[in-house]
């Protein structure tokens, strides 16, 4: 099953891993059959199938995850730097002008 997942990973465009989402999930069921130690694996697979349109958004999204871990980051060390404040209204300036391109507007004029 792991390879399988790969194999969807490794498609290159939406309709090719639409077809080998619903070709695992298919392969998936019939390997589960009803063994009662697997069911969480079978939750699992009913999870991917819920998912299923958002899991596929990946091929058209120029989006990673790479970023939001790179912005987390920075909002934690905003979060740490605003231990002091007892104003959330701070706290939020503080993430909206790290987050913010601010730096490439200043350096523009």
């Amino acid at each position: 099953m792991k390879e399988k997942l790969r194999w969807i990973r490794k498609a290159e465009t939406n309709n090719a891993a639409r077809w080998r989402l619903s070709n695992f999930i298919n392969y998936a069921r019939k390997k589960l059959g009803d063994i009662e130690i697997l069911e969480p694996v079978r939750k699992a697979l009913e999870t991917v199938e819920r998912h299923a349109d958002k899991i596929l958004e990946r091929w058209s999204s120029t989006y990673t995850n790479a970023r939001m871990e790179g912005l987390n980051s920075l909002f934690q060390a905003a979060r740490a730097r605003a231990k002091g404040y007892s104003n959330t209204g701070t706290f939020i300036m503080m993430i909206f002008l790290i987050a913010s391109p601010v730096t490439d507007i200043l350096k523009s004029i």
